[in-house]
């Protein structure tokens, strides 16, 4: 009889690991580090030892204590048993933090599949210097539909629409039937496609995890779509005679390309800090210009209607040099700092008041509208849904036929055997 549970991800956003239990069998849906900016134990600079982070971790509960995941090498003592087992693998549905950042705490001998492009994103971002906390994974791209067999399992990838390239939903089947995931997932994107035919191939699952990011906050209005942002971006460019500011998420890597043509078109060039440049040079984007290496301060003064100026919260003090006010423009396209609940979103609106320099919001987010998560469930029509990733996924209400359960976290296990 197969067995889920959920390690994270419940009650909050991200922090997404799911369980999948068959005899001593283990299926791992995504290890991700849980992401709350100036909440916890560890904030306004009090940090993890570097060489104990993984201790400190799971003393103070921030990680699952799972057996038989960990590297022995970073328990320092901790009672828990480390190493693999050689019955676990772990499957990656795309590379955010609070998707992928605990794969550097999992033991070596443990496989790590994903999609072949979040494998190449996270090589490009290691050549830029960011690499998971500990040590750097290493992965296994996963060809799309082709099944990988483990033990009794058999897992296959399908790829969907997030704001990141290679984003990734799984069918895993059971001797209980499929269990389907959808990673984290839109309809409002550049690719839909892909999202409804995930959907739409797991009809029927015995069991379908969903993301609910968007419940938490009751949107209602349909969201943004990926085109509106580029028009609204093109719009910027145009209507604005000055330097542009801009703070956009250097992993949508199809958005800082059409960004790039677009700035291109309009006559403008986008300046980025020095670790963005070398992650999209080892992306294998072309004519990227770094902010003091390539592009000073002063070809800046002498011409700020050329360029657009992508920040970093550090970057703020620079502004006092720059030929920034009122015929100046912030964007906000999804960059840092990411949303109010971020300590420092406040620093920055306080920065651009003191400047006089207007904001925008131009950006959309990479999770499904509460109306598109109803649709992706009726595509779907799974027998049981678990509704993850959200503040509130009580808010995602199934269609006819469907059972609703509501994740706990811990280890509380939800057999698939029978039908309940």
């Amino acid at each position: 009889m197969a067995e889920i549970s959920f390690w994270g991800g419940v009650g909050v956003i991200g922090s997404s690991k799911i369980l999948i239990e068959q005899g001593e069998w283990r299926i791992l849906l995504d290890f991700g580090l849980d992401f709350a900016p100036g909440a916890g134990l560890f904030r306004n600079g009090v940090v993890l030892r570097p060489e104990y982070a993984l201790y400190d971790r799971l003393r103070t509960g921030q990680v699952p204590l799972l057996p038989h995941i960990y590297r022995s090498d970073a328990m320092h003592g901790f009672p828990l048993a480390s190493g693999s087992d050689g019955r676990t693998a772990l499957f990656i549905s795309h590379a955010h933090i609070d998707h992928i950042g605990l794969t550097g705490w999992v033991d070596p001998d443990i496989p790590i599949y994903c999609s072949p492009q979040t494998a190449r994103l996270m090589d490009a971002l290691a050549q830029a210097g960011d690499t998971p906390e500990g040590h750097a994974p290493t992965l296994i791209p996963m060809e799309e539909g082709q099944p990988v067999k483990w033990g009794p399992f058999q897992v296959r990838r399908y790829a969907v629409d997030h704001d990141v390239v290679g984003a990734s939903g799984y069918a895993v089947e059971t001797e209980d039937g499929v269990v389907a995931f959808t990673g984290d997932i839109r309809l409002h994107g550049r690719h839909p496609e892909l999202s409804q035919r995930f959907a739409q191939t797991v009809h029927g699952a015995r069991a379908l995890v969903i993301e609910g990011t968007t419940l938490s906050f009751g949107f209602r209005e349909a969201p943004r779509t990926e085109a509106a942002v580029d028009e609204l971006f093109a719009k910027a460019l145009n209507e604005t005679p000055g330097l542009i500011l801009m703070s956009l998420y250097p992993r949508n890597l199809e958005r800082v390309e059409s960004f790039l043509s677009i700035a291109r078109r309009a006559g403008r060039h986008i300046v980025w800090p020095q670790a963005m440049a070398l992650l999209f040079r080892a992306w294998g984007l072309q004519d990227i210009l770094a902010f003091a290496s390539d592009v000073d301060v002063d070809a800046i003064r002498a011409n700020p209607a050329s360029f657009i100026l992508q920040l970093n919260p550090e970057f703020l003090p620079w502004l006092l040099e720059m030929p920034v006010g009122p015929g100046s423009v912030f964007l906000h396209a999804n960059g840092e700092p990411l949303g109010a609940f971020d300590p420092q979103w406040d620093v920055l609106q306080d920065w651009l008041k003191f400047l006089h320099v207007p904001f925008w919001p131009i950006g959309t987010g990479g999770h499904a509208s509460p109306d598109d998560l109803n649709r992706l469930v009726e595509w779907a029509e799974p027998e049981i849904l678990f509704p993850l990733h959200s503040q509130e996924p009580d808010r995602l209400i199934p269609p006819p036929g469907t059972m609703r359960w509501l994740p706990q976290r811990g280890g509380r296990r939800y057999s698939l055997g029978g039908r309940s």
